[in-house]
């Protein structure tokens, strides 16, 4: 299939990484999939949770459970309707074309919503490229745990008609992911950031992901650090 024009140009400005294979595989002996707990969907009521909802720049190393990573994924952009295969976070024209990478020290990992479970995609640890680099920026994501990635699969969104608009819904759509994370994060006592300065091109050849496959934003996700 020939690129459409809208891809072209995206390429041409380095917004696409080119389609490459993983850099730094897995060990053959770590598990290429994680399975996690059913989410417990227990929180306090929104009207807390809005209350409480802050950006937080500082964070424990401390890792999530797996509980706290389930809790964490659904309301991201789980199955709130199963049987209709709809998520918490609303997409254009339900194309639900967003994907979530889980960044953490063992690696990259796909989450399954379906399955509910971690597919590793690398063996790297990617957070650093999600945050800012360079004298006295701060990396948050090197500092927490978790790095939430959002990539947008424009195959998936299916926006030829209206090519132009296809970033724009894009954004939107990550945008209340990134809201579901912060109310979520507000709700369990973690800290988040958003983060639009992540490095697009070096992350899509460490996936190894399609020219239509664009990481957008993240999200660093942590505890506070200890007193």
């Amino acid at each position: 299939m020939k690129t459409p024009a809208f891809f072209r140009i995206l390429i041409a400005s380095g917004a696409i990484a080119a389609y490459a294979a993983a850099e730094g595989a897995a060990d053959a002996a770590a598990p290429e999939t994680v399975a996690l707990p059913q989410p417990s969907r227990d929180s306090v009521t929104l009207g807390a949770a809005l209350e409480k909802r802050a950006t937080n720049r500082e964070f424990s190393a401390d890792e999530l459970t797996a509980q706290e990573l389930s809790d964490l994924l659904w309301a991201a952009n789980g199955f709130n309707r199963p049987d209709i295969k709809k998520r918490t976070a609303p997409t254009a024209v339900n194309r639900q074309e967003i994907d979530l990478y889980v960044l953490r020290r063992d690696g990259a990992w796909l989450w399954d919503a379906d399955g509910n479970r971690l597919v590793r995609t690398s063996g790297e640890d990617l957070r650093g490229l999600t945050g800012r680099s360079g004298a006295g920026a701060a990396n948050f994501a090197l500092e927490a745990p978790v790095a939430l990635l959002y990539v947008v699969d424009y195959e998936r969104q299916k926006m030829q008609s209206r090519p132009q608009d296809a970033f724009k819904y894009a954004c939107v759509d990550c945008g209340f992911i990134g809201q579901n994370v912060y109310l979520h994060c507000a709700a369990a006592g973690l800290n988040t950031v958003f983060l639009g300065s992540l490095k697009p091109e070096q992350i899509s050849k460490a996936l190894g992901l399609p020219e239509t496959s664009v990481p957008l934003f993240a999200q660093t996700v942590g505890r506070a650090p200890r007193q």
